[in-house]
């Protein structure tokens, strides 16, 4: 999976890719939180290695497509 730059019309909803179909959306109370490892996981490792991590949390919309998911904050 990768995190990419989505375009966003002027209602501030993504702009739709070729041959792209919204599936559903999240309007209102959509939460997303995440956590960054201060230093990269080992090989094998399931979680970041030792010491301190940061995490991010933020309110928004999520639009579910058949091609993507794209969260766009408030």
């Amino acid at each position: 999976m990768a995190l990419n730059w989505t375009m966003l019309d002027a209602t501030r909803a993504p702009v739709p890719l070729a041959h792209e179909s919204t599936i559903m959306t999240v309007d209102d109370g959509a939460e997303l939180i995440l956590t960054i490892p201060d230093v990269p996981p080992a090989p094998g490792a399931t979680a970041g290695g030792s010491g301190g991590s940061k995490r991010l949390k933020g309110m928004g919309k999520i639009y579910l497509t058949d091609q993507r998911v794209c969260y766009v904050p408030y």
